[in-house]
């Protein structure tokens, strides 16, 4: 599940970037922080299954990357994107989901 969100985060970055470029706030501050918040998430959850695959733990990790989503969630609401992007957010949290209640773990908001 960890290495799909991985591989699912990388795809949601892709995305996220060729989209954000073309939004209402390319070229600002604004498009810098959400690119660095997104490449943070993105670093957080390698360094999360990485954490995994050595201890078998997700406690210390898991609740960052849920943080970093809900910042995420608010750049998305804040600035609409394609459907490409928006959809392969929903799986990416979809799978933070599943993980949060697999480590008992709550995701904020929840």
């Amino acid at each position: 599940m960890m290495k799909n969100l991985v591989q699912d985060t990388k795809q949601f970055q892709s995305l996220f970037n060729s989209a954000i470029s073309k939004s209402t706030i390319r070229k600002t501050s604004q498009e810098k922080d959400a690119r660095a918040v997104v490449q943070g998430f993105r670093n957080q959850g390698q360094n999360m299954l990485q954490v995994f695959q050595s201890k078998k733990k997700a406690d210390t990790t898991l609740p960052t990357v849920l943080d970093s989503s809900q910042k995420i969630d608010k750049w998305l609401a804040d600035v609409p994107l394609n459907s490409s992007v928006t959809n392969q957010w929903a799986k990416v949290k979809s799978e933070l989901s599943t993980l949060s209640d697999q480590f008992n773990i709550p995701a904020p908001g929840r």
